[in-house]
């Protein structure tokens, strides 16, 4: 019996999808240490501490519960949904809608129009009239309703139950041979200082679930800042992951079906010395030139502290042709390039990403990782998988600023042939 994950799979689902949208009504307006996509940090705090205490229960007593038949609960699970549902629109207070423009997210609109070309009966739900990021689609003789993107629900989907754990990603990574960061998992100072004196410099801290990059420090390189880090980190998570800083782009590597569909770079904002101008100065003659799917690169408080941390402040004058990193966010949202590299990914990491889907036992997901140069040989190269998500954002690897846009939602809706 795995008790973990579900609590913060659920947040994760639901929040900013619209059915929690009540939750972050009264979330921070401006949060640099969330970036573009800020919450409710006492909700995702409560959220994340549940999470933990569930994990814990479940690791104590799991060998004294018998072991649970998942696809039975989830049959359950899924004939309550479809009640609730009926008993709603009985109500009157949920409908369905057609209009795919409504859809509530790039992934879920592409999912939409891939079906649409299928011919394949998609509807949203709108729940006392808002749109929300759950679906309902007609499909191989049946009715599914599915948040984001649209998994059969007779696949193996056990890995969704603890992905979002990147210690225990982490460790099971580790185990199989895949290559990931040494990681060490921390809930108080004291641990964080036990572990930094026993790791490598420098280092990011991170809570131990979650995404988006939120409330994430990097380049860790004294106790000053491990403390100031974890202060960060615990505005929203009592438990926290520490790891060993690997140097490279960071990837997301789509995975349908335990293949690699997808190779996606997104570079942070950076800013390139010409001698004259400071820091501040180039970001603004930058933010003045950007193409015009790029958001202006912000100066706040995570910019400011980030690059302090390289010995830099925004008076600070670059020489000549030094390039440095902004934020440790990256994304063409944050200021940053973004790139579709599949075609010119080295062969051997098709057989990672296979070995990795299979290890976790899921559908769909998006492994995040950081590597010097994805085209050449992973085996001479220092680099590792540092997180892995259940609801991978499939429309990066459309909407990139450079490279072959890939449709992702076609492969997602390939599952549903499967079955005889």
């Amino acid at each position: 019996m795995m008790l973990r994950g579900n609590c913060s799979r659920l947040y994760r689902d639901k929040l900013g999808s619209g059915t929690f949208d009540f939750m972050t009504k009264k979330a921070e307006k401006t949060c640099s240490a969330c970036g573009n996509s800020v919450v409710n940090h006492r909700f995702v705090f409560t959220s994340n501490f549940i999470d933990e205490i569930i994990g814990r229960f479940g690791d104590a007593f799991s060998s004294f519960l018998p072991k649970l038949p998942t696809k039975k609960f989830q049959g359950a699970a899924d004939f309550l949904e479809k009640r609730s549902f009926d008993l709603f629109r009985l109500m009157g207070i949920l409908r369905h809608s057609t209009d795919v423009e409504k859809a509530r997210s790039g992934r879920s609109k592409l999912v939409w129009e891939e079906a649409q070309r299928r011919g394949i009966e998609m509807e949203q739900s709108v729940f006392l009239g808002r749109p929300l990021e759950h679906y309902r689609v007609k499909i191989n003789g049946g009715t599914f309703y599915f948040q984001s993107l649209p998994i059969p629900p007779w696949l193996p989907q056990g890995g969704y139950d603890w992905i979002d754990d990147k210690f225990i990603l982490a460790e099971r990574l580790n185990t199989a041979g895949i290559p990931t960061p040494t990681t060490r998992k921390i809930s108080s100072m004291s641990e964080a200082i036990l572990a930094f004196e026993k790791l490598s410099k420098p280092l990011i801290i991170k809570p131990k679930s979650g995404s988006r990059g939120r409330h994430t420090t990097t380049n860790i390189k004294n106790v000053e800042e491990l403390e100031r880090a974890v202060s960060i980190a615990r505005q929203i998570t009592p438990a926290m992951v520490l790891q060993e800083h690997l140097f490279g782009s960071i990837y997301r590597a789509t995975v349908v079906d335990n293949v690699l569909v997808g190779f996606f770079r997104g570079d942070p904002p950076q800013a390139t010395g010409d001698g004259i101008k400071n820091i501040r100065e180039l970001i603004v003659e930058k933010n003045s030139k950007r193409n015009e799917r790029l958001n202006e690169i912000l100066i706040d408080e995570d910019l400011v502290s980030f690059i302090e941390r390289q010995g830099y402040t925004l008076d600070s004058v670059l020489p000549l042709g030094t390039v440095i990193d902004l934020s440790a966010k990256t994304g063409r949202f944050r200021g940053g390039h973004t790139k579709e590299m599949l075609p010119e990914v080295h062969p051997k990491m098709y057989a990672i990403f296979k070995k990795a889907g299979e290890l976790v036992s899921a559908p769909v997901l998006g492994f995040d990782l950081i590597i010097p140069d994805p085209t050449q040989d992973p085996d001479t190269q220092r680099w590792g998988i540092i997180e892995c998500n259940s609801l991978p954002f499939i429309d990066l690897h459309y909407f990139s600023l450079e490279g072959t846009p890939i449709d992702v939602a076609k492969h997602v809706w390939d599952l549903w042939e499967v079955k005889s």
